[in-house]
C-alpha cells in the first residue's frame, strides 16, 4: 500500500470517528420505545377530587431573565439556531390565597448563569415574586438549581418563608448550592420536608410529583384550574415543548458535562412517558420552565398572565 492510500486510509477512519462522536454527543436525542415512567393522571385527578370550591382560578408568570442558547444545545439533532430561554417563576391565585413555583434567582446569580449578550433581567420583577412568596399560602419548587430555587435560598427573611414552604428531602439538601455562603439557614429546617416517592397533594389543586432525574429533587406539578384547565409544569425535564412533541432529549454533551447530576436515562423515561401522556391527554397544557416562545404563546391565549399580584400579609 503506498503512503497516499495509508493516509487516505487513515483519514477516512479518522472521518469515522468524527461522525460518530458527532452523532454520539450532538445529534442523538433517542428516547426509548415505551417509558419505564409513569404518569397517572387519573391518580393526581383523585387526589385534587375534592378541592372543587378551593382550585386555583388563574396563573401567572413573573419573567425575571431572560437569555439565548443554541437550539442545538436544547434537543439532540436541532437546529444550529437561537433558543430564547427564560428564567421565570408561576403564581396561582385562588380562594385560599397563592401557590408561587419556582422562585428565579437575584441578579448576582442571574450573572452567573445567563451569559448570552443578549441576556436581560428585571429586578422590579424579582422583587415581586420575593414578596409574593412572603405572603403566599405555599412554596414549592421543581428543583434544586439556582434559577429555580435561588429565591428560596437567599430570602431575605427564612424563618417567615418556612412556614409556608414545601421541598422534597433531595431539594432541601440541594438549598446549600444557591445561598451565598453554601449553607443552609436553619429556619428552613422548619419546613415542610417530603421524603417524596409518590404524588402529594400540596394545595388546593396542587400535586407535586416526583420525576428524579434533571437533578435528584426534580418534580413535576400537576394543578387543577376551577375552569376545568390543567396544566403540567415540568421544569427542566425538557428546556422546550419540542423535546416533548418530537420526542428528543437534550443531546448527550450538555447532559454529561454541563450537567453532571443528569441521569440521562431518567429523562429520556420521562421525555417518552409526557410525549405518551400528550398524546391521550390533548388538553392537558404540559409546561417547560424555559421556553420563552411557547410560554409567550401560552399568555396570548390567556392561560398566563403577566406579573404577580401581590397581597397585602
Amino acid at each position: 500500500m503506498t503512503w497516499l492510500r495509508r493516509i487516505g486510509v487513515v483519514l477516512v477512519v479518522l472521518l469515522a470517528f468524527a461522525g460518530a462522536g458527532y452523532w454520539y454527543f450532538v445529534d442523538d436525542g433517542s428516547v426509548p420505545a415505551t417509558s419505564s415512567y409513569k404518569t397517572d393522571i387519573a391518580g393526581w385527578r383523585s387526589l385534587v377530587a375534592g378541592d372543587a370550591a378551593q382550585l386555583p382560578s388563574d396563573i401567572r408568570i413573573e419573567m425575571v431573565g431572560q437569555d439565548v442558547m443554541p437550539f442545538a444545545a436544547v434537543q439532540g439533532g436541532g437546529a444550529n439556531v437561537d433558543f430564547a430561554r427564560m428564567r421565570a417563576a408561576f403564581q396561582l391565585n385562588g380562594p385560599t390565597g397563592s401557590v408561587i413555583i419556582d422562585s428565579a434567582m437575584d441578579r448576582d446569580m442571574a450573572s452567573k448563569v445567563q451569559r448570552s449578550d443578549r441576556q436581560t433581567y428585571d429586578e422590579a420583577a424579582y422583587g415581586r415574586v420575593i414578596a409574593a412568596m412572603g405572603v403566599a399560602a405555599r412554596v414549592v419548587v421543581t428543583h434544586e438549581h439556582a434559577d429555580h430555587i435561588g429565591g428560596v435560598a437567599r430570602f431575605p427573611v427564612p424563618e417567615r418563608l418556612a412556614e409556608r414552604l414545601t421541598l422534597s428531602r433531595p431539594q432541601y439538601e440541594g438549598l446549600g448550592s444557591a445561598t451565598s455562603d453554601g449553607k443552609i439557614p436553619p429556619a428552613f429546617a422548619k419546613a415542610q420536608i417530603l421524603d417524596l416517592t409518590q404524588p402529594a397533594r400540596v394545595a388546593p389543586g396542587v400535586v407535586m410529583i416526583p420525576a428524579p432525574g434533571h437533578t435528584p429533587g426534580s418534580a413535576m406539578f400537576y394543578v387543577k384550574l376551577a375552569d376545568g384547565r390543567e396544566v403540567l409544569f415540568i421544569g427542566d425535564i425538557a428546556w422546550a415543548i419540542s423535546n416533548i412533541t418530537t420526542p428528543a432529549t437534550r443531546p448527550r454533551f450538555i447532559s454529561q458535562f454541563f450537567l453532571k447530576n443528569e441521569d440521562r436515562a431518567a429523562v429520556a423515561n420521562e421525555v417518552r412517558a409526557l410525549h405518551d401522556l400528550a398524546a391521550v391527554q390533548p388538553a392537558l397544557t404540559i409546561l417547560p420552565a424555559h421556553d420563552a416562545v411557547f410560554i409567550k404563546q401560552l399568555i396570548s391565549k390567556g392561560l398566563l398572565k403577566p406579573q404577580f399580584v401581590v397581597e397585602a400579609p
